[in-house]
């Protein structure tokens, strides 16, 4: 571990009583201002500052000189997210970073939310953007070229000043400016953009990709705010097996609470609403698959049927188990929305 890495941290601990922990992102160098504990990492990729509440850790990402490394400390919630921001500030300042020569490596930095505010300004001033409002969209593709889907995003850009910038191996992130001209308000809205995106990939690239719609930020030095909500919409979207397509964060807002609740409560609201054999059907694949379909056809048995291949009595039949199991009609709006509850808390719970 980097001397001046665990200086710092030293210093920190000494003047704030803040315990960090810090390990290399790419081996096994680790450091710990409590002596002798062990390194807890991160289960997932962590990208800027990241809240795990199950682990009641907030975790954070810097570079320091050239090396890439994640932090962590034992707090949550807005007090967690200013220690962990200002700590990584701090630390990366320390390694006197450049701004990159590429401006792609750049403007990846910021999407990403991998450098502070001072040096997102200077990357801006240094290679041109500007400041308008944008959205972000990521794509992902599982089996393709993700050097195609970049190369095809570069000609589909609404825009000069959008940008595509490669994450990893497997997905990329668009940024869309709104810089206020007639072609881009010929979409009605993110979702239809991103709709009309994944199907001009389809048609002239062959590919089948899944991509996360994030909201509009005012800037493009808040993009990284945008990132994260169309990872975390592609992220809720497969927890309900959706392999390709669009996920638009605001149509997972109420998961993402969800989320946020400890698992003890959602075992409780789900307590609350279940029925004795309501455990039949969620352990039961078959149900729950025809259950999801007659949910996602609006509650329409003619359309759930043809999306199932299945006769319409048969539906009429399963619908019936459904609800002597659970006591809830699902052909009733209200018991739908219901058992749709339950059906987010049950996989939330896993």
């Amino acid at each position: 571990m980097d001397n001046e890495i665990m200086s710092l941290l030293d210093s920190v601990k000494q003047k704030t009583g803040i315990d960090v922990r810090v390990y290399l992102e790419n081996g096994d160098d680790g450091y710990s201002t409590v002596p002798g504990e062990t390194i807890r990492r991160a289960d997932e990729k962590i990208y800027g500052v990241t809240e795990n509440k199950e682990k009641n850790k907030t975790y954070f990402r810097f570079r320091h000189r050239a090396d890439e490394y994640v932090g962590y400390v034992d707090s949550i919630g807005d007090n967690g997210e200013r220690i962990a921001s200002l700590i990584s500030i701090v630390l990366e300042n320390s390694g006197g970073r450049e701004v990159p020569t590429s401006k792609k490596e750049a403007m990846k930095n910021v999407v990403l939310g991998d450098c502070n505010s001072l040096q997102t300004q200077k990357y801006m001033r240094k290679f041109g953007i500007p400041n308008l409002p944008c959205s972000v969209y990521v794509c992902y593709v599982h089996d393709g070229s993700l050097s195609d889907i970049i190369n095809f995003l570069e000609n589909f850009k609404t825009s000069t000043y959008d940008l595509v910038v490669a994450v990893d191996e497997i997905s990329c992130a668009y940024v869309r400016f709104n810089d206020g001209t007639a072609q881009e308000n010929e979409f009605q809205s993110l979702t239809d953009y991103a709709y009309l995106m994944a199907q001009s990939i389809e048609e002239e690239l062959g590919l089948k990709i899944k991509i996360g719609v994030g909201g509009t930020t005012q800037s493009f030095a808040d993009s990284a705010v945008s990132y994260k909500q169309a990872a975390t919409a592609v992220r809720m979207s497969g927890l309900f097996e959706m392999k390709t397509g669009v996920a638009t964060y605001k149509d997972y807002v109420f998961i993402k609470l969800l989320e946020e609740l400890p698992k003890y409560k959602l075992e409780e609201f789900l307590s609350v609403l279940s029925e004795p054999d309501t455990k039949t059907v969620f352990s039961d694949s078959e149900m729950l698959e025809t259950a999801s379909e007659f949910l996602k056809a609006n509650l329409n048995v003619s359309e759930a049927s043809r999306n199932l291949f299945m006769h319409r009595n048969t539906l009429m039949y399963r619908l019936d188990k459904i609800e002597k199991a659970t006591g809830l009609d699902i052909r009733k709006f209200q018991d739908a929305m219901t058992f749709r509850l339950m059906m987010i808390l049950d996989k939330l719970i896993e």
